[in-house]
C-alpha cells in the first residue's frame, strides 16, 4: 500500500453547552501528520487555548463542518457529537462517551461507526490508553475546587492570628477515579476527609488517601449512610457523589429526608448527574438550592481545566490512533486485536476503513 494514502481525520468543535475541551492539541495533530491527513473545525481549539493558526502550522486545514463531513473518514472529538450532525455512513466516530452504555453497531451502509474510548478503561498494554481515567481525575479535582468557591472559602486550613480556622469536613461517596481524586484534591487542602462507596473492595483505595471509610457491607451501607449523615456527618460541608450502575441510572444515595439533615450552606457536587444523579433533587447542568444547601449538576467540571484536561486527553489520544493507523497511513480495525475489540464492546464484527 502507498505510503501516501492516509485517513482523512477531522477533528471537530465540541457541541456540547459549555464545553471548552480539544480531542487533539496542536502539537499532537503535528506528531500524528505522517499518518494522517487532518482537517479541523475553526474554533476547536479555542477554549483549550489553542488558535487556528496553531493548528495550521501543525499542518492541518480549516474548514467548516460541512467541509469537514463531507471530505474525512474518521471523525475526533471528546464527546459524542449530536445526533443533528450527519456523518457519511462509512465513517468512523472516535470519542469519550459511557463504557457501561450499549453502543450498537449499527448495520453496514446505514451508519457511522461509533467507538467509545471509555471501554479502554483499564485495558492493559496501550500507552495512555485510559483517556477516561485521566478526565476522571481532572473531574474530581475541579469539583473540590468548585465546592469550596460555592462554599466561599479559599483554604480549609487558613491560620488567623496563628491559629487554624477549624477544618471543612468533605465526603467523597463513590471509589472510582473522579471520587478518588476529589478525597485527595480535599486532603490537600486541610480537609476532614470521609469514604462511601457500595463494595468493600473499596476500602483500601479509600484509606490510602487519610480518608475514613463509611461503608460495611452491600446490604447495609445505605442504611449506614444514612446514620452517618444524621450523626457523626451531619456537619459535613462538602460532599461529591459520583456512583453508577452499569447500563442504568444512577442509584440515589441521598434522598429528599437526609438531604434535609444536613448543615445549612453545604454544598453537594453530584458528579453522576449525567446518569440521573446521586441525590433525589440533582439536575442535570443546573445548581438546586434546597434546604439550604446547594446541589451542583455540572457535566462539564473538566472544561474548568480545559488546557490540562485537553492535553492529557490528546496524549492519550494520539496514542490510541497510532496503534489504529499503521505507517501506511491505514485505518485497520481488526476484531483479533485487543484493543480494537474493547472499542467495538466484546469483539462485535469490525467495519475496516481506510482512505
Amino acid at each position: 500500500m502507498s505510503k501516501f494514502i492516509r485517513v482523512r481525520a477531522g477533528l471537530l468543535r465540541e457541541t456540547h453547552p459549555g464545553e471548552r475541551r480539544v480531542a487533539l492539541t496542536p502539537d499532537d495533530v503535528g506528531r500524528l501528520s505522517e499518518r494522517i491527513s487532518f482537517r479541523f473545525e475553526r474554533g476547536c481549539g479555542v477554549g483549550a487555548g489553542h488558535s487556528d493558526d496553531a493548528y495550521i502550522a501543525a499542518g492541518a486545514e480549516p474548514v467548516d463542518f460541512a467541509e469537514i463531513a463531507s471530505s474525512s473518514d474518521l471523525f475526533v472529538s471528546v464527546r459524542q457529537p449530536i445526533a443533528t450532525r450527519a456523518f457519511p455512513a462509512t465513517s468512523v466516530l472516535l470519542f469519550l462517551g459511557w463504557k457501561t452504555a450499549p453502543i450498537a453497531i449499527p448495520p453496514t451502509g446505514q451508519q457511522p461507526l461509533h467507538l467509545d474510548i471509555a471501554r479502554l478503561s483499564g485495558l492493559p498494554g496501550l500507552k495512555g490508553a485510559d483517556i477516561s481515567s485521566g478526565q476522571a481525575a481532572i473531574t474530581g479535582h475541579a469539583a473540590v475546587l468548585e465546592a469550596a468557591r460555592q462554599f466561599g472559602i479559599s483554604h480549609p486550613m487558613l491560620m488567623v492570628d496563628g491559629s487554624f480556622v477549624r477544618p471543612v469536613k468533605m465526603a467523597a461517596l463513590g471509589s472510582d477515579p473522579a471520587s478518588l481524586q476529589a478525597l485527595a484534591t480535599a486532603r490537600r487542602l486541610g480537609a476532614v476527609t470521609f469514604g462511601f462507596d457500595l463494595g468493600n473492595d473499596s476500602q483500601a483505595r479509600i484509606e490510602r488517601l487519610g480518608a475514613k471509610f463509611l461503608g460495611t457491607s452491600p446490604e447495609q451501607e445505605l442504611g449506614r449512610l444514612r446514620r452517618e449523615l444524621s450523626g457523626p456527618l451531619s456537619k459535613v460541608q462538602l460532599i461529591t457523589t459520583n456512583v453508577m450502575n452499569p447500563d442504568r441510572t444512577a442509584p440515589v444515595l441521598l434522598d429528599e429526608e437526609m438531604l434535609s439533615q444536613l448543615s445549612p450552606g453545604t454544598v453537594i457536587v453530584d458528579l453522576a448527574s449525567e446518569s440521573g444523579g446521586n441525590c433525589a433533587l440533582t439536575r442535570a447542568d443546573q445548581t438546586t438550592d434546597i434546604f439550604g444547601i446547594r446541589i451542583i449538576g455540572s457535566t462539564t467540571l473538566a472544561s474548568q481545566e480545559a488546557a490540562e484536561a485537553s492535553r492529557h486527553f490528546s496524549d492519550g489520544l494520539r496514542n490510541l490512533l497510532e496503534h489504529l493507523i499503521d505507517a501506511h497511513g491505514a485505518l485497520r480495525l481488526d476484531g483479533g486485536d485487543s484493543v480494537t475489540a474493547a472499542l467495538l464492546d466484546e469483539g462485535s464484527p469490525a467495519r475496516h476503513a481506510s482512505s
